[in-house]
């Protein structure tokens, strides 16, 4: 319960801050605009702190002490997050080294393999499409400066986007 309510505490914090910059945005002059710039996030703050008011409660009332499978790494469902999260940070490591097209079909690949995904065509499909579907979008549509890799990688990349 304890963690819960330190958890539920750091995130009003996070709240509180975003509202201070919410209510930072400049006023406007259009007379009908009622909220300003600011309202919608104010509102937006404010709920959040409300329904986060209500959790708390909650859990204050129930004593209950809570569980919560992913962060057992005895589980296989812990395994499985820390899994997961050492494959998001060695993608974000080889966006630099392979570029953002390698990168992200490896990963659009792997991840779904690594929670147990089996259907290899449709996985493969999927992992070149949605790459090619992100370079196409971002890289040349938007013309986002993706990471484009080094050596070999960077000289494909330009062929690519």
């Amino acid at each position: 319960m304890a963690i819960e309510i330190v958890f539920n505490i750091i995130v009003g914090l996070g709240i509180v801050f975003y509202l201070y910059q919410a209510m930072q945005l400049p006023a406007t002059e259009n007379s009908t605009d009622v909220f300003g710039a600011g309202g919608f996030p104010e509102i937006v703050g404010i709920l959040s702190l409300i329904v986060l008011a209500f959790i708390t409660i909650k859990v204050i009332k129930e004593k209950n002490p809570v569980t919560i499978p992913l962060f057992d790494l005895k589980l296989p469902e812990g395994r499985m997050l820390l899994a997961n999260i050492l494959l998001l940070a060695a993608y974000i490591v080889l966006l630099d080294i392979l570029g953002f097209a390698i990168s992200t079909a490896l990963y659009l690949f792997i991840a779904p393999a690594s929670i147990g995904y089996q259907k290899w065509e449709l996985l493969t499909t999927f992992s070149i499409l949605g790459s090619a579907l992100l370079v196409g979008i971002f890289g040349a549509l938007f013309l986002v400066p993706l990471p484009r890799g080094i050596g070999f990688f960077r000289e494909l990349s330009f062929l690519i986007y």
